[in-house]
């Protein structure tokens, strides 16, 4: 290796070079993963954040509000289902036992009449 910046691939002899803060590296011509020797690896440099100073834009109805209609229908729709639904509910249960009841009556008065025809006979 006659310059220190760059590796020779052990398999083509193709130069390559590091990338800072990896240990190895795929040579670029065969593919090879070659190893960094330890005296040419280097330390990645710090990555520095950078602070947003985007000030929070107020959201106005006026502006917004087909936006807002939108996110809202999803909610309105399902409060419509469960107010249709509970109407149902309310009316169905009530005839349902309604029926139930007339039903036993009539089952138990038609039960009892072979007994009073016995009974008159």
């Amino acid at each position: 290796m006659t310059d220190t910046s760059s590796i020779n691939c052990p398999a083509c002899g193709a130069p390559n070079s590091p990338e800072a803060g990896k240990i190895h590296l795929v040579c670029n011509y065969c593919g090879t993963t070659i190893t960094i020797p330890e005296k040419l690896r280097t330390k990645a440099a710090p990555k520095m954040e950078q602070t947003a100073s985007k000030a929070k834009s107020v959201i106005s109805p006026e502006n917004e509000a087909a936006k807002l209609l939108r996110k809202a229908q999803p909610v309105a729709i399902g409060a419509w289902n469960i107010y249709a639904l509970w109407t149902w509910v309310r009316w169905i249960l009530p005839t349902c036992l309604v029926i139930f009841l007339v039903g036993t009556v009539l089952c138990v008065a038609l039960g009892t009449v072979p007994i009073f025809l016995r009974l008159i006979r």
